[in-house]
Parts: C-alpha cells; structure tokens; sequence
C-alpha cells in the first residue's frame, strides 16, 4: 500500500494498508502530516485511515490501488488533488515479500513481484517528480531492504527487485543534483527483516534467522524513517550498524564476501530450502 500526505507535507505511501507503510503514516500524522492511503486492500487502508483520524487532526483518505497499474496510479494522482491538494512527499513502500515456491517459481510471481516491488516505482516517479519540481520542494523515499546490498539466496527475484530499488534511487539523486533541484530530496530505506508481516515471523519461527539480530518493530523502523526524512538523509540502514557491516565487506574480493556469508548462514539457509521446498 502506499500513503500520501497533504499539509505542509503531502504525502503518499504505497502498502500503507497495514505493517510498516500503517507505521509509517500514523507516524508522519503526529507530525501533522494529511496522509493520502493508497493500497489494493481497500478495507485495510480504510482501517489505517480511522487510527489516523481518531489519533491525529489531519485528513486522511483511502484509496484502492494497484500499484503496479500506471492507469491506476495515474487516476489516483488526479484524485489526491482534487481530495488533499498536490503530493510532496513520496513513500514507495508497497512489496511483496515471499514467492510461494521459491525453489521454482511461477512465472507470473516472478513478473508481479518485478511489477510490484521494482516497476511501480517508475510510475509513481513519472507522475509524482514532476509536481514536486513545479513546487520546487518535495521528498522520495523507497523502501528498499538490505538484501539489495547483503544479498539473500533462494530470494533471488526479491533481492533483485531490491537492487533495482536502490540503484534507482542513486541514479535519481545524481538527476536531481545534476538538474540543480536542490530542495527535493531523495531516501532509500534499508531494512533488516521486521516484525510486521506474518509470513517472515513465521518462517523466523522455523529459520531463526532472528539468531543474528531480533526482527524490527514497524513502530521503530517508522520512527526511524520519518527521522531520516526530517534530516534530509540519503539512506537509512535499520539497524543502523548494516551500513557498517556492509561496507566492511565490500572491502574484500567478492569470493570472500561469499565465504564469509555461506559460513556464517548455511545452518539456517538449509533449514529454510528444507522448509519451503
């Protein structure tokens, strides 16, 4: 789902119908932020639409969304200002997360998690940007993951929906600064595995991969983001010691980078093919 804000703020965030995109909205309506929900859960925007409202004195509304449909995002863009006024914050934060086989994926899941996770971001880019360059004012955040940089196996086509995500977001902020559009800012958000979606806590229940670090409260993670959208921040790492991690490993030659993580995760990488073969 994606939600929009409008005040000061305008904001829009995909998957906000419920987990980290429910999060995020309620945190940016204490900040008094008119949140636009967008989400192909209607009855689940519709529910994050009343925490809001009964919460916080700003507008809300929900919308029903594909959001990998253009045609979709297109007439949304036109409802949210007529509804709530013109959009200058964006969050992209609608994915899917688990294909149901991922040892030999379906086809079509592999092209709708690509529509989804990876495409939808294109469109909402095209029809978002180019109010926030007229306004001269704007932010676009994407929730990425840290499998985009600390890739994951046997989640292939989400890792690479990931990469996708971030190299996009890089490229764009070198647009920007290139164009001189100095007060639009761009932020790639990228998390650890959180605690928000029932199918990663119950497939830790089986992995525990939560043995490397406890899966993130979307409560936290929200804080976390709208902290780094106040700050004007380029990336936020959840937790932030995986930008540390990260780097150190890029340090070395790629085959030690494989080593390092096949050594350190095979006990729970084999448990996970075993449970979802």
């Amino acid at each position: 789902m994606f939600v929009i804000i409008h005040s000061f703020f305008s904001l829009q965030v995909t998957g906000a119908a419920h987990g980290l995109g429910r999060a995020i909205a309620l945190e940016l309506a204490k900040q008094g932020c008119h949140i636009a929900i967008a989400d192909i859960n209607l009855e689940g925007a519709e529910e994050t639409v009343r925490q809001i409202t009964e919460a916080y004195p700003v507008r809300s509304r929900a919308y029903k969304v594909d959001a990998a449909s253009y045609s979709e995002l297109s007439e949304l863009k036109s409802n949210i200002l007529r509804d709530l006024g013109p959009v200058t914050i964006l969050i992209n934060n609608a994915a899917i997360l688990l294909l149901d086989n991922p040892m030999d994926p379906d086809p079509k899941d592999i092209q709708r998690i690509v529509d989804v996770n990876f495409t939808s971001h294109f469109w909402t880019k095209k029809l978002f940007l180019p109010q926030m360059k007229q306004l001269n004012k704007g932010h676009i955040v994407n929730i990425s993951s840290c499998t985009s940089v600390l890739p994951f196996p046997y989640n292939s086509a989400y890792c690479a929906t990931k990469f996708g995500v971030t190299g996009h977001m890089r490229a764009l902020r070198l647009e920007l600064a290139f164009e001189k559009c100095h007060n639009i800012h761009v932020c790639t958000v990228l998390p650890w595995f959180l605690r928000t979606n029932n199918e990663v806590c119950d497939l830790n229940e089986m992995i525990k991969f939560s043995d490397f670090y406890p899966l993130i409260s979307g409560a936290g993670a929200a804080r976390r983001i709208v902290k780094g959208i106040l700050n004007n921040e380029r990336e936020v790492f959840l937790p932030d010691f995986l930008c540390l991690l990260y780097r150190l490993l890029y340090l070395f030659p790629l085959s030690w980078q494989e080593k390092v993580f096949v050594l350190f995760s095979r006990k729970h990488i084999q448990m996970m093919v075993k449970v979802r073969s």
